[in-house]
């Protein structure tokens, strides 16, 4: 982890050196020698320490010396960041003209140093005594005999590598070798006459949870499922298991632990089965490996590489966790050489810790520099934590583990996070149903044990703010129920982290008592943070004094009561992210938030009391998200032109107030220059001309037009080749559906309120019935038709050899009171499940038994009528 710190560092001395150094700012005596003199001793101490940090976990000498290179690697970072927060300040209070002289001054002459150019002066000579202390690190080095490692510049292929590999990996939800104990335990838990208590207990990475979790999808009736359980005290087990024998006949209680002491106590109050569970056999062990060692290579390459693998897998010791996680690393070994340098690899040998797993480090030691550091910084979630990976990412970029100058942070985050799930370090990805991108993760438990020996001293997690926080860099406090909400420690300026985590949401009325309002002086000693959580909170104000966090990159409030937030919090000049989702008093944002010119992700879904932007949004150039953009009535607020340089703005985009706007600002806004936005919802409020006069990127993906006013449709709608879900809602004047069977890649449609339509024919297919050979609809899975009171009748009117709907499996119709029948030609289609909901005509016509054509929907696997 030390080397990508290093490495960051370096790019750090770099970046000041070309924006500040080289100039005016080299006039305080020898700041370009001393800086360029720290680069140099970065880069001598980054060839050893991919082999310091292997040899640390035999030598506590290495691991001394690592800890001082990493204490001194902060104190360069504090003190680049002193730097910088020096420079703007004698930016903005003095003139270019005369900047020469006062620098000279400053240095030369301390007594004629005005108070603004002495934080420069301070700086000046606390790198050149870094550099003294650095010096001394890299001389202690040499006494360790290293063997020199240069960068790897081809991190970046081998994670490029792991991530296109990541479609031919294996499924890790698949279990194997536990087949017997699967089905003893379920005729365990089958039987009303056995114990009503199920404990199985095994060692970290068994498979205690996996087990678990097929067994609770194989039963039938109800069980209850604690996973992962650690507390031993009797008294504060009895009110649960006691409330058990309230329960049904058959009720049951399934148990996890890596103690066999918890199940034994609890056997103590209530009669318990307990089972231990063992280590996988060889075959079975190999069975796990062998399916993510070997995905996607040849029958000549799985071979040759047996043999090696058998023994590979073998040091996995019978533990499926470690299987997988190995596998999951060695798939992107080519040669057999690389096969045999992880089988002979020292760390097999190596006696860890009790909590730290020799396969799981060797998985660590296998990550680039840069994915080891945001692995590692994972360490600050709590065990068990389901981690949104946008919100992670957001982390990782204020956290600097990103920049390398030449993509977005964001997808430089995004193959990180990748990275380390197709090596199955992150764990359960929840997945988006049609892009595949990682929405979520966990890490296990045995892969949080090696985060947090990483980084340790490092990460404060407590449920009680310390007085005091020393070498800790990232702390994390949990309340519990009922506590008071603390004040910050002392001596807490060298924190880079800070999250106070509760678990309340935003009351729907605020009352006051119940609220937190933060003193004035709260944000005082945090000069280095860089992400703060104070999400769910029930923080009513915000304190002026937040301008105080300079170096702030990341702040979450989201969850909390307050109305309004400070002018003040647009001074913070390193702002990126701007959490406020869900803060549903909030009514306005600050007026000078342009200020913000850093920020790239401003998230204020469910802020429903917002109800429109500030003008000055318009200059928020780096945002990538915007998740609502609100469109005024006054001077102040930002009109729909206002969009016009928001060309970064990438994802989810949701505009409101078209009632409000015209069409010159519909073609000022150019949308259409706004390619990587793929996600667009567009609240007419009954306007139509203005949305006549858009132009949407042809690119875009997703498209919902809420409360559209014409009476027929834009334009453009049926240029938007990309499309893939539409949502048509409320277009209660709209007399004809617009020809979206023309679109060739649209897989989900929802049309809604229609309240004029009363016909729909070959029109809505948009290709002409005298045209043969043509497919409407080609892609098409999901049909749904709600609140279309007035539609009496549905024609499909097409050529013999033409085709409609090919694809279309769902077909859902609510609320669509006149609807005599359905097509015959779309009930000969392949749909594999139809719902109908008040909709009495098609009720009467299709209800199974009663129905006069209820044979035509027999075919249809999954109907429900109501």
């Amino acid at each position: 982890m030390a080397e990508e710190f290093v490495k960051i560092l370096m790019n750090r001395v770099t970046s000041v050196l070309i924006q500040h150094v080289k100039d005016e700012f080299n006039q305080v005596v020898n700041v370009d020698s001393d800086m360029n003199e720290l680069v140099k001793t970065l880069k001598s101490i980054q060839a050893i320490l991919h082999d310091a940090e292997k040899k640390q976990i035999e030598n506590e000498n290495i691991k001394a010396w690592l800890k001082d290179l990493k204490l001194t690697s902060y104190d360069i970072d504090d003190a680049l960041t002193n730097w910088n927060t020096a420079v703007d300040e004698v930016n903005g209070n003095t003139t270019r003209s005369n900047l020469r002289n006062k620098m000279y001054l400053a240095f030369v002459f301390p007594c004629f140093c005005s108070n603004r150019m002495t934080p420069l002066r301070k700086v000046a000579i606390q790198i050149r005594n870094i550099n003294q202390t650095l010096a001394s690190i890299d001389t202690r080095k040499n006494t360790f005999q290293f063997v020199s490692v240069p960068y790897n510049q081809n991190d970046a292929l081998i994670e490029l590598q792991s991530e296109n590999l990541a479609s031919s990996y294996a499924d890790p939800s698949m279990i194997y070798g536990r087949d017997r104990e699967r089905d003893d335990l379920l005729s365990k838990l089958a039987t009303e006459d056995g114990p009503p208590i199920v404990f199985i207990w095994g060692m970290g990475g068994i498979g205690k949870t996996t087990l678990a979790q097929l067994i609770f999808n194989s039963v039938e009736k109800f069980i209850l499922v604690l996973d992962d359980v650690w507390e031993v005290d009797v008294v504060s087990w009895k009110p649960l298991l006691l409330a058990l024998n309230e329960g049904a006949p058959g009720s049951k209680i399934l148990i996890t632990s890596r103690n066999e002491e918890v199940g034994r106590k609890i056997n103590g109050i209530m009669d318990t089965f307990m089972h231990p569970l063992g280590v996988l056999s060889d075959e079975d062990s190999w069975t796990i490996f062998k399916r993510f060692a070997f995905a996607g290579k040849s029958d000549e390459f799985c071979e040759n590489l047996e043999d090696v693998g058998k023994k590979v897998s073998d040091k996995c010791r019978g533990l499926p966790l470690a299987s997988e996680t190995v596998g999951s690393f060695m798939v992107l070994k080519d040669t057999k050489e690389e096969w045999e340098h992880v089988l002979n690899d020292k760390i097999w040998q190596l006696e860890l810790e009790d909590r730290v797993s020799n396969p799981l480090m060797l998985s660590y030691y296998d990550l680039s520099p840069a994915v080891k550091r945001c692995f590692c910084y994972c360490a600050n979630f709590p065990k068990g934590t389901k981690i949104d990976a946008v919100n992670l990412i957001q982390i990782w970029m204020a956290q600097g583990y990103l920049y390398d100058g030449t993509v977005d942070m964001e997808i430089t985050g995004r193959r990180h996070l990748n990275s380390l799930v197709t090596r199955s370090l992150f764990q359960d990805p929840e997945r988006d149903k049609d892009s595949r991108a990682v929405l979520s993760v966990k890490m296990h438990d045995m892969v949080h044990d090696v985060a947090s020996y990483l980084m340790e001293n490092e990460c404060l997690m407590v449920t009680e703010m310390p007085n005091k926080v020393r070498e800790n860099r990232h702390l994390t406090v949990t309340l519990e129920d009922d506590t008071t909400f603390p004040s910050p420690p002392k001596q807490s300026k060298k924190l880079y982290t800070f999250s106070i985590q509760s678990f309340h949401d935003c009351p729907q009325i605020v009352v006051t008592q119940d609220c937190v309002t933060l003193p004035p002086e709260f944000f005082n000693n945090f000069k280095y943070l860089k992400t703060l959580d104070m999400s769910r909170n029930m923080l009513l104000v915000i304190p002026n004094d937040v301008d105080k966090l300079k170096n702030l990159c990341y702040l979450n409030l989201s969850h909390n009561p307050f109305y309004e937030l400070p002018e003040t919090l647009c001074n913070l000049p390193n702002l990126q992210t701007l959490k406020l989702i869900a803060c549903y008093h909030l009514t306005k944002l600050p007026q000078s938030i342009g200020k913000l010119e850093k920020l790239r992700h401003l998230e204020i879904d469910e802020t429903r009391s917002l109800v429109s932007l500030p003008k000055a949004v318009a200059n928020l150039t780096s945002l990538r998200t915007l998740s609502r953009f609100l469109i005024g009535n006054d001077d102040e607020a930002c009109s729909l032109g206002d969009l016009k340089n928001l060309n970064h703005l990438r994802g989810r985009l949701e505009i409101e107030g078209l009632n409000q706007t015209d069409v010159s600002e519909a073609k000022e806004a150019e949308l259409e220059k706004k390619e990587h936005v793929s996600d667009l919802n567009i609240n007419c409020l009954f306007a139509s001309s203005v949305i006549d006069g858009l132009g949407l990127n042809p690119t875009l993906e997703v498209l919902r037009i809420d409360k559209y006013g014409g009476q027929g449709f834009p334009n453009w709608m049926a240029d938007l080749t990309k499309l893939k879900k539409v949502r048509l809602h409320e277009w209660a004047n709209c007399i004809n559906l617009p020809p979206l069977g023309k679109l060739p890649l649209l897989k989900v449609l929802h049309i809604e309120g229609f309240k004029a339509i009363t016909h729909v024919g070959s029109e809505f297919l948009g290709v002409s019935s005298s045209l043969s050979s043509t497919t409407a609809f080609p892609k098409l899975e999901k049909l749904k038709f709600s609140h279309m009171e007035r539609w009496e009748e549905w024609n499909i009117d097409m050529m013999k050899d033409s085709k409609i709907m090919p694809c279309i499996r769902y077909l859902n119709l609510s609320q669509c009171d006149k609807l005599q029948s359905l097509p015959q030609k779309l009930l000969g289609l392949p749909i594999k499940k139809l719902r109908i909901r008040k909709c009495p005509f098609l009720k009467q016509r299709y209800q199974k038994e009663t129905g006069v054509s209820m044979d035509m929907v027999s075919h249809i696997s999954n109907v429900r009528i109501q």
